[in-house]
């Protein structure tokens, strides 16, 4: 695929950011246009109101007739008055729609009518979905998205939702579940988590509300006819009201579906282009392409609510437009030649018979153990493969995430299946064995509202994770974030009080809980805002945040040496030559205060992709400054790079280094 090559997840976050920008203009463009058409239906309107009431009011015909000679098209007061009612109107009505998609991909899947699978379903195809969904989002070191189904479309079709990482949610149609096989359903997939992965995700969300409020008018015009309530009494200006409110409407229709275009349309190839880069597979996903082409459903989507949704989809959801530059979506034979470029254009008719799900996995790249073998493509790892990586995930990860899900225990991953268990799984992760801090986090469990005072459970689910290999703290943290948001929003409040008082128990509190923490609590506690939170574009407004950062991740993984502490500092502030010529201002800190730690990873998060590029740079340079990287300093590397929004995929720990590059 040589259009639309995937790019650095630092270089296309910033470039969805200037899409949404670009948006936001296109929003003002369409605005004006309807406030200068509406304000002309208007003022005609008006003059076929003076026009009646001058022939059938005799006796104010000379006041009416006066009027309509003075009478202008155009007029700057009345163009100012309906400018602020209408951007009110349109504003107000994107605000609403806005506020109710607060709650990320879920609203938006079941704003289109779709329902949720739960992570234990019975069902083999959905089962099969979800597996495939797991591994995907361990492989990009991801929470692991919501999971819905759109049962009453019998298309192939899917799309991604949500406003951040914790929040996203990907929804497939039954007629994809039913008709592609695991590859190809594979290849729809790693197309969705490429829109998650690309920031795409979250324009697209905020697209949804721009267009409802200019679609907002033609509804409301529509509604006005079709209710049957406009009599004669009211005349040819109400009837004529109702009409131009309709063509307004469907100017906003076309102004919104030229808008959609403008940015879908780049974004499916990105997609496609990064699928292909994720799993290698080509034919995967050609195939699914290919079997959308060949369906008599095809991948239209029928819920009338797909209309302001069309741009999310995988391929195009609504009937074929007019003309082509009205698509959303690129044609599907050139998507499919830049995946098979031996495709004749022609679609060979598929039945509509259900594929019979294959195994829960395939074999795994290296076995059912996490032992990585000499030689495998990760045993050597540098700082610049690893800021390649972030946001990126290759084959290799898939292969990985394989590896993980089937070295995690079935019933443990069953217990992370209800929220009660997934609260119990992240409680067992963060239990001491030494019996005095113990016993503290048993009296802070005692106050659970989900355990009811019943510790066993946690206890004995502590004593199984404490004999898994390494490295499985940030998968099972994953697997278990969608059950924990079924929690009620009671119990999530509880359950962050009781996770506080499980870290702060032995009067310690390390960076990897630290960072967890900051993990679950936006993840339960979202306050993410529709539009922009990146406030800081100068590495002085983040420097002395810079500084605490690597100062703990050079103390965490050198407990007790002071100068090899020194020297990962040092080698990771040096990345950022606007700090590190300003000592002694920016200079090492050897015993920083963890907490300190939240507000460094606050005011990090709205810091620009650039410097979140150089932060995360440092801290690969500051973790592997001896040139050795172990399973503790790997994952805390992964879960800084995720609190940072910023999802870094497994990588090969206790190896010897290369020698990383400048």
């Amino acid at each position: 695929m040589t259009p639309d090559k995937p790019t650095n997840f630092f270089t296309r976050q910033e470039r969805a950011r200037r899409s949404c920008r670009n948006q936001l203009i296109l929003f003002a463009g369409a605005v004006l246009i309807i406030v200068f058409v509406t304000t002309i239906a208007l003022r005609f309107v008006w003059y076929l109101y003076l026009g009646s009431q001058s022939y059938t009011h005799v006796t104010a015909a000379h006041s009416y007739s006066r009027k309509l000679a003075g009478f202008t098209l155009f007029d700057p007061v009345s163009f100012l008055i309906v400018a602020a009612v209408i951007v009110t109107v349109i504003l107000a009505a994107s605000f609403y729609k806005m506020q109710t998609l607060r709650q990320g991909g879920a609203a938006v899947a079941e704003m289109l009518g779709a329902r949720r699978i739960r992570p234990g379903t019975t069902d083999e195809a959905e089962r099969r979905l979800v597996n495939v969904v797991e591994e995907m989002a361990i492989a990009a070191s991801i929470p692991v998205p919501k999971i819905y189904v759109m049962a009453s479309e019998y298309n192939i079709n899917a799309f991604a939702a949500g406003l951040t990482l914790t929040d996203a949610a990907v929804t497939v149609t039954q007629g994809a579940l039913d008709k592609l096989t695991r590859d190809e359903l594979q290849g729809v997939i790693a197309h969705e988590f490429s829109h998650i992965l690309n920031g795409d995700m979250r324009l697209n969300v905020q697209l949804i509300g721009i267009l409802y409020g200019i679609l907002f008018l033609g509804i409301a015009g529509r509604k006005f006819l079709s209710g049957g309530r406009v009599s004669f009494r009211a005349g040819l200006p109400a009837i004529a009201a109702g009409l131009f409110l309709t063509v307004i409407g469907y100017m906003g229709s076309f102004l919104g579906r030229i808008m959609q275009c403008a940015i879908s349309r780049q974004q499916e190839l990105l997609a496609d282009a990064s699928a292909v880069q994720f799993t290698r597979n080509p034919p995967g996903l050609a195939g699914a392409l290919k079997k959308i082409g060949g369906s008599a459903f095809g991948s239209r989507i029928h819920s009338p609510e797909a209309v302001q949704a069309s741009h999310l989809f995988f391929s195009e959801s609504l009937s074929g437009a007019l003309f082509n530059f009205m698509d959303t979506h690129p044609p599907l034979a050139y998507r499919i030649r830049l995946l098979d470029p031996s495709f004749d254009g022609k679609y060979i008719p598929i039945t509509d018979d259900r594929q019979k799900p294959k195994p829960q996995y395939v074999s795994p790249y290296w076995g059912t153990g996490l032992k990585i073998p000499p030689g495998s493509p990760l045993a050597a790892v540098s700082t610049a493969a690893i800021i390649d990586s972030v946001g990126s995930p290759a084959p290799s990860h898939i292969g990985q995430s394989q590896t993980i899900l089937n070295a995690i225990p079935a019933d443990i991953r069953k217990t992370l299946q209800s929220p009660q268990g997934a609260a119990c799984g992240i409680y067992s992760l963060l239990m001491h064995r030494e019996p005095p801090s113990q016993d503290l986090q048993l009296a802070a469990l005692n106050r659970s509202l989900i355990l009811q005072g019943n510790t066993d459970p946690v206890v004995k689910l502590a004593q199984t994770l404490a004999g898994l290999p390494q490295g499985l703290k940030l998968p099972l943290i994953e697997l278990a974030m969608p059950a924990l948001a079924g929690l009620t929003s009671m119990e999530k409040r509880n359950f962050l009080l009781i996770l506080q008082g499980l870290i702060n128990a032995d009067g310690k509190v390390s960076l990897l809980e630290l960072s967890i923490q900051w993990i679950l609590e936006n993840a339960l506690n979202p306050s993410e805002k529709m539009f922009g939170s990146i406030t800081k574009f100068s590495y002085s407004q983040v420097g002395l945040d810079i500084v605490v950062l690597l100062s703990a991740i050079a103390n965490t993984g050198n407990p007790g040496n002071r100068d090899k502490a020194q020297k990962a500092f040092d080698e990771g502030i040096a990345r950022i030559p606007e700090l590190a010529a300003r000592k002694p201002v920016f200079s090492f800190e050897e015993n920083p205060s963890y907490t300190r730690v939240n507000r460094t990873l606050k005011d990090l998060t709205s810091a620009s992709f650039k410097i979140r590029e150089s932060v995360i740079d440092a801290c690969a340079h500051c973790v592997l400054a001896d040139k050795t990287v172990t399973s503790e300093e790997s994952e805390l590397l992964r879960v800084i790079a995720l609190a940072l929004q910023c999802p870094l995929p497994p990588i090969a720990t206790e190896l010897k280094l290369v020698a990383h590059s400048s």
